[in-house]
C-alpha cells in the first residue's frame, strides 16, 4: 500500500479580520467594534482637549475615516459632540479674554485683538460644513430632500455670542 505525500494544498490569502485599506483610499472597511473603540478613544481626547483647532482637525479627520468605514452615524455624532464642544471651548476662552483685556480701558490696549482673529469661527464652519455634507448624505440615503445648514447657524451663534459678551 502507498501513501500518496504530495497532494496540492491551497494557499489561502493572509487577510485581517479588522480593517480593509486600499492605497489610494486609504481606510475602506473597519470591524464594528474596532470602529466603536476609535470613536470612544476621539471623543474623549477631543472632549479633554481645550484647543479648538485641534478639535475641528481632529474630529474632521477621524469622522471622514468613520464615513469612509460606511459608520456614518458614528461619524456624525462624534462631529457633532465635538462641534459642541469647541464652540462652548471658545465661548470660555472669549468671556476669559473679554473680563482680562476688555479692550476700551487704555491699560489693556496692547493685549487687545480684534474678534475675527480670537474665535475660531473658520474652525467651526469648516467642520459644520463636514457635518452638513454627511447629514445630506445620509438624508439622501433614506430618500429625505431635507438639506442641513449648520454652518449658517454656526456664524449666527459666533454672532450671538460676541453681542452676549460686548454688547450687554
Amino acid at each position: 500500500m502507498k501513501i500518496k505525500t504530495t497532494s496540492h494544498v491551497h494557499v489561502r490569502r493572509k487577510v485581517n479580520n479588522l480593517c480593509r485599506c486600499t492605497p489610494e483610499s486609504g481606510i475602506i472597511a473597519l470591524h464594528p467594534d474596532c470602529a466603536r473603540e476609535i470613536y470612544d478613544h476621539e471623543l474623549r481626547r477631543l472632549l479633554s482637549s481645550g484647543n479648538p483647532g485641534f478639535i475641528a482637525g481632529r474630529a474632521i479627520q477621524t469622522g471622514e475615516t468613520l464615513r469612509r468605514c460606511d459608520r456614518p452615524l458614528l461619524a456624525l455624532r462624534l462631529m457633532k459632540s465635538a462641534l459642541r464642544h469647541l464652540i462652548s471651548v471658545d465661548a470660555a476662552l472669549q468671556y476669559d479674554y473679554a473680563h482680562k483685556h476688555y479692550w476700551p480701558r487704555p491699560e489693556y490696549l496692547q493685549w487687545y485683538q480684534p474678534w475675527s482673529a480670537r474665535v475660531s469661527e473658520v474652525d467651526a464652519r469648516q467642520l459644520a460644513a463636514h457635518i452638513d455634507d454627511l447629514q445630506n448624505e445620509i438624508n439622501h440615503r433614506f430618500s429625505n430632500g431635507e438639506r442641513s445648514c449648520l454652518r449658517f447657524r454656526v456664524h449666527d451663534t459666533y454672532e450671538s455670542l460676541f453681542s452676549e459678551i460686548y454688547e450687554c
